[in-house]
């Protein structure tokens, strides 16, 4: 495991560092061999100006996502090293702290002087700390319910709640929306504009998605059946409607027709294509 050194960024944590300077300064009588032992790296903190009272340290939660599947939750161990307590998938919900307008942050610096940012997170009333490239800031979870922009239908992203300025020299009816996603060739979340309405944070659509996904995998009539009728209990967007109404569709990849014709000592004349007219998503054996 490489070896790390602390840097923090948090106005908290300034006034901890105003303590440890006093109390420094009394410590003139020390040795010359106690001077020269080795100590834990200095606690760095970025400028900042300290108000007349501690009652104007302004703390905010904002609501965030996790976007990476291989986020956790961490501790700082007295090593200086971050030790991952929890495990979280990709759409987990959390809170960031932000103090005084600024996301609290905290680098961890190698021997080479490359930083690790993680950002304070709070998760069941737990303080942690979370990789700040696997994580969507002030957003809500979501998922792409049309595919665009490369990012495929049911994809777990994060819609952000930042407003979004409209671009007047264009004519379009679509509101915009920050939209975060995980990009992995650069094992980091990024970010793109583009039409609200491809972008849903309802959790019926969400739901719905999830058996979309399993009827694309799923041939067999009676387990089709089966995710048509859970799909039938929820109420979607229309957009997740009309992507449901084109399952209900059987898609053939040969041409079975042939296929038949071709076996030898067939008794039975089977016309595929009128099987195929057949609403999959109704049970034939119904009354």
């Amino acid at each position: 495991m490489k070896k790390l050194s602390l840097k923090i960024c948090s106005s908290t944590f300034l006034i901890s560092s105003l303590f440890i300077i006093s109390g420094l300064s009394s410590c003139k009588g020390k040795t010359e061999e106690s001077a020269n032992q080795t100590t834990v790296p200095v606690t760095e903190v970025t400028d900042f100006e300290i108000p007349d009272s501690l009652d104007l340290f302004e703390e905010q939660l904002l609501p965030s996502v996790v976007l990476s599947p291989n986020a956790g939750l961490n501790v700082l161990g007295r090593d200086n090293q971050m030790h991952k307590m929890k495990s979280l998938s990709r759409g987990n919900a959390f809170e960031t702290v932000q103090v005084n307008g600024a996301v609290r942050t905290l680098n961890l610096y190698d021997e080479k002087e490359n930083a690790e940012t993680y950002i304070h997170a709070v998760s069941d009333n737990v303080d942690f700390w979370i990789y700040k490239n696997y994580v969507a800031e002030n957003a809500l979870p979501a998922i792409i319910v049309e595919e665009t922009k490369g990012l495929k239908f049911g994809q777990i992203v994060a819609l952000g709640l930042e407003k979004v300025e409209a671009d007047k020299t264009v004519e379009d009816e679509n509101s915009k929306a920050v939209v975060y996603y995980f990009d992995k060739k650069q094992d980091k979340v990024c970010s793109m504009m583009m039409d609200q309405d491809k972008v849903s944070t309802y959790k019926d659509d969400v739901e719905m998605a999830a058996i979309i996904e399993k009827l694309r995998v799923t041939a067999r009539a009676t387990p089709r059946n089966e995710l048509f009728l859970r799909a039938e209990k929820l109420n979607p967007s229309p957009a997740m409607k009309k992507v449901l109404e084109g399952e209900k569709t059987e898609k053939l990849s040969y041409d079975y027709q042939e296929v038949l014709k071709s076996m030898p000592g067939s008794r039975y004349i089977v016309n595929v294509g009128e099987l195929n007219t057949v609403d999959q998503s109704k049970d034939p054996f119904k009354n």
